[in-house]
């Protein structure tokens, strides 16, 4: 049924027939008409104000990350497209269907250099985002928010930009209802597929580097079936640990910063490695050094986007594939010819070894506090994770089990888990959410405490504090020995910080402290902070600061 309005309503009722149910925003005067818009739709969409465009933009993408469809900003034009450009990056990066909604200036001012003008094709252009529209006209407008929709999920997920100017939002059109368009699936060939078994069967050491963004609500599992049904050992790529169940008897670990050396080492000597969702990042092969870029001979590649097959590594199979679809179609195959035992089960072995802590000698003992949440807190848990050193705790040291329980940017970016622990909460509020950070990366969003506050949102905070910046820090002694500067930090206080924001504070100095704090806290009926001051000595959880200065 055909029906007449301004672009503002027209642009929330397109949200809403796409079934939107969350925005997040700071909002703007440029895109007044669209907020007014939303406001018809109260009781369907919910509507988040932040305390920062960063923060909004990092909300959205959590949201798609952890759900499979975009999540949904809105910004003001110049300053605050330019804060909220790191959810964008991220949202690339990290492969997350997100959509990011942006006032414009009047169109009619447009090559001006008016008041907060930005040619957001040239800003936002590829490769930071997958598209970006400017709506020209207000019919326009179920067209473009349709195919940005499309555009979002379709084969690689990732960030969309609309560009609203602020006239055409006023503008008067007809418009009907619109609905998500459908996907079409690549075909997997019973040929290429016979050819990806045969090419396991003929190897001795064959491994399995799960990661990427575009499974499904479940997960890899049926990539895991495959794997434990013909017992080959597989990993995750950086920042994908919750993709699998940690406990799977060929489950042998994560290639990210906190990667086990042993890790390392059965990647190196492996004959044959499937690769299904992850692009063999730098990240994931430790600087294109654990995996050499030559070695095509080595790799079967499962990837949604063929523009990456052969962008880096080029494989010895290549197959354009969702990585959800190809892991059911893959499922119940059965390997007859299996060499590898021994293999894998030292690989499990090593993996076993590694993310059981080691006695550490200084207090507060994040090894075993690690512990103590693993052993308390449910595995549906919702971990979010923030850039730095720190995050090796949780990396090597906490199991997942559940599909969709960590979320960290493998953009690498900071002040990232805050926003994302409470789009968390918001999308799946009875979950357990906790966040870890450093000092430096709480304060580039503990504002948002206010956004925890206004909305009765109550994730648990954990700061792991040791008044640096510590990945810098380890950079810097290894590279500039004994010329430290301006990577001390020198912090307010988080009690008083947390308070002034309503919310609940622990302070750990040492580990036999944590577990009483940890349930006053989840026991406070409120976001929680838990400060927990870590020996700035203690660099790494392999590391300390004397270790890395060997001169």
């Amino acid at each position: 049924m055909e029906k007449k309005s301004y672009g503002g309503k027209i642009l929330a009722d397109c949200l809403k027939d796409l079934g939107v149910n969350t925005v997040f925003t700071v909002p703007g005067e440029s895109f007044l008409a669209a907020l007014n818009g939303l406001y018809d739709h109260k009781s369907d969409i919910n509507v988040i104000t932040c305390r920062h465009e960063s923060g909004a933009a990092n909300m959205a993408e959590a949201w798609g990350k952890l759900n499979g469809l975009p999540g949904v900003v809105f910004v003001t034009r110049g300053p605050g497209a330019c804060h909220a450009s790191i959810g964008v990056h991220t949202a690339m990066q990290d492969s997350s269907p997100m959509i990011m909604f942006i006032g414009q200036i009047n169109s009619k001012h447009k090559g001006r250099e008016a008041f907060q003008e930005v040619d957001y094709h040239k800003m936002f252009g590829q490769p930071f985002s997958k598209a970006v529209f400017e709506i020209k006209s207000a019919k326009s407008i179920p067209d473009i928010v349709q195919k940005a929709y499309y555009i979002s999920t379709k084969d690689r997920p990732g960030p969309v930009i609309i560009s609203l100017p602020e006239d055409i939002l006023e503008q008067y059109a007809k418009y009907k209802p619109i609905k998500p368009i459908k996907h079409i699936i690549s075909k997997i060939t019973h040929k290429k597929l016979e050819n990806l078994l045969i090419k396991i069967e003929e190897s001795k050491k064959p491994l399995i580097i799960i990661g990427g963004g575009d499974w499904d609500k479940d997960g890899a599992k049926n990539l895991e079936n495959f794997a434990n049904n013909n017992k080959i050992p597989y990993a995750v790529s950086f920042r994908r640990q919750s993709l699998v169940n940690n406990n799977k008897n060929c489950y042998i670990g994560d290639l990210s910063t906190s990667v086990d050396p042993k890790l390392i080492k059965s990647v190196q000597e492996s004959d044959l490695i499937l690769v299904v969702g992850a692009r063999l990042g730098e990240m994931t092969t430790s600087g294109y050094s654990t995996i050499k870029t030559k070695q095509k001979s080595k790799i079967i590649h499962v990837y949604p986007d063929k523009k990456e097959l052969g962008k880096v590594y080029k494989p010895l199979v290549g197959v354009k594939a969702n990585s959800s679809i190809f892991s059911k179609i893959i499922c119940n195959k059965k390997i007859k010819n299996i060499k590898w035992l021994e293999w894998t089960k030292s690989c499990r072995e090593n993996y076993i070894q590694y993310s059981n802590p080691p006695k550490y000698f200084s207090e507060p003992d994040m090894g075993k506090i690690m512990l103590i949440l693993r052993e308390k807190m449910p595995q549906n848990t919702i971990i979010t994770i923030d850039a730095g050193n720190f995050s090796g705790w949780i990396q090597r040291f906490w199991k997942y089990t559940k599909a969709k329980t960590q979320l960290a940017p493998t953009s690498g970016a900071m002040g990232y888990s805050i926003p994302a622990a409470i789009s968390a909460k918001i999308s799946k509020k009875n979950t357990p959410v906790i966040a870890f950070c450093g000092d430096g990366g709480f304060m580039m969003s503990s504002q948002e405490l206010a956004t925890c506050n206004q909305y009765k949102i109550k994730p648990i905070i954990i700061i792991i504090n040791n008044k640096m910046l510590g990945t810098i820090r380890m950079h810097q002694e290894k590279n500039y020995p004994n010329r430290k500067i301006a990577t001390d930090l020198v912090n307010p206080d988080f009690k008083l910080m947390s308070k002034s924001y309503n919310a609940h504070y622990e302070k750990i100095k040492h580990h036999k402290n944590f577990l009483t704090a940890l349930k006053r806290s989840l026991n406070s009926n409120k976001a929680a902070v838990i400060e927990i001051l870590i020996d700035p000595k203690q660099i790494t959880t392999r590391q300390k600061l004397k270790d890395l200065n060997n001169k």
